[in-house]
């Protein structure tokens, strides 16, 4: 009669195949948002700032050929505001500013102490307007005088400053002989356009990590039921087992070695007995549940405080990042246990040989020698059980 098989859960680990895909998915999706979103941030603010320009050039153009030098030479003091040249000024550049939108249109000259003052402000006399004489906000001064040379002052971004969010562009009146009369300043706001560009910067990264995420969590659950139904890194996984492979074991060997692993390091050597015999006598479908039962046996025993691989056709590896020569004892005694739970009553007898090792820096260099007295302590309990059966079948 067979024994009753009383198997725990395995649990589902994520393997390195899962990391692998999702940082692959992660990187192409984070590259490819952000290209998108740096390009089509960088196209639409582009296109918004042109827009911009091409407004304020539409009134630099009006406002060159009306204003002449009598509006910049006679209009110094609050007293000029009487004036019929101020009046006309005014009213010429209130129309422009109310009709096309713009927040501020004011012109501005440079008095004969070099001061930058305000002629004419296209407001009207309220919380916000300027006064003819009134001196120039220190911020903006150096474009001013930038435009006083000659240069058409058009800003690529927005500002923020003290009175909001303004597009400031600053530009030259000419008079007779291309001289420069003063300066017209035309600023739009663009505290809407602002504030979306900002939230666009803002809500950005969070929407490219939430894909990211997304994308992660599409790796995991669906990609690799197409592509790996297994959910199994190949090259490093035993198919018939699901432990990790002997590839594994030698990379992980020595990555543990060049990382320092040595002392409290550990290691059991497992080996399946009589397995040639099962397959030879009972098929190697029953062969390969003999090797089931046995990785089966090693996961419930050592659960998570040792890595296991399948290194050979009959061969077990446990590794120990840290344990004791004790713990190793124990440990065993629980795989023998545990395999005995599992095993079937099959006519060939079948059991394991273990073998187990402690790094000993007197004894060897590294783990490549621990590795080498586990091999040849199993062996040698191994030949023990041989010798056993022969003298058994000899009585």
């Amino acid at each position: 009669m067979k024994k009753e098989n009383r198997h725990r859960p395995i649990r589902r680990r994520i393997r390195r195949v899962d990391i692998q895909v999702s940082l692959f998915m992660a990187v192409m999706v984070l590259v490819t948002t952000l290209f998108t979103f740096g390009l089509s941030y960088e196209i639409t603010y582009a296109d918004m700032i042109t827009s911009l320009r091409e407004r304020v050039q539409a009134i630099y153009t009006l406002l060159d050929g009306r204003l002449d030098e009598s509006t910049f030479r006679g209009i110094d003091a609050p007293e000029d505001m009487a004036s019929t040249t101020y009046r006309q000024t005014q009213q010429l550049l209130r129309f422009v500013r109310e009709s096309t939108g713009v927040l501020y249109l004011y012109t501005a000259k440079q008095n004969e102490r070099g001061e930058l003052v305000y002629v004419v402000d296209g407001l009207s006399e309220e919380e916000d307007f300027r006064y003819p004489g009134d001196r120039l906000e220190p911020e903006i001064e150096p474009a001013m005088r930038r435009a006083l040379a000659g240069e058409n002052v058009l800003p690529d971004h927005i500002q923020k400053t003290d009175w909001g969010k303004i597009f400031i562009t600053y530009l030259p009146i000419h008079g007779e002989g291309d001289s420069v009369l003063g300066v017209v300043g035309i600023e739009f706001d663009a505290e809407h356009q602002y504030n979306t560009y900002l939230v666009l910067r803002r809500a950005a990264p969070g929407c490219i990590v939430l894909l990211c995420l997304v994308s992660v969590a599409f790796a995991v659950l669906f990609f690799r039921r197409v592509s790996n139904p297994t959910y199994q890194d190949m090259a490093n996984t035993d198919q018939l087992t699901g432990l990790k492979s002997r590839n594994a074991f030698e990379v992980d060997l020595k990555n543990a070695i060049s990382g320092g692993a040595g002392r409290g390091s550990g290691l059991l050597v497992a080996d399946l007995d009589h397995l040639k015999q099962v397959n030879d006598t009972l098929g190697h479908a029953v062969g390969d549940r003999y090797i089931q039962r046995a990785a089966e046996a090693l996961r419930q025993a050592l659960g998570s405080r040792a890595i296991l691989y399948r290194v050979g056709g009959d061969e077990f590896v446990a590794f120990y990042a840290q344990a004791s020569a004790e713990q190793l004892e124990r440990d065993e005694e629980a795989i023998k246990w545990y395999f005995e739970e599992l095993r079937e009553d099959w006519p060939v007898e079948t059991s394991l040989s273990i073998g187990g090792a402690m790094f000993d820096p007197e004894q060897e260099d590294d783990l490549h020698g621990t590795y080498r007295r586990a091999d040849a302590g199993m062996y040698e309990q191994k030949r023990e059980s041989h010798s056993r059966e022969e003298r058994r079948a000899q009585a």
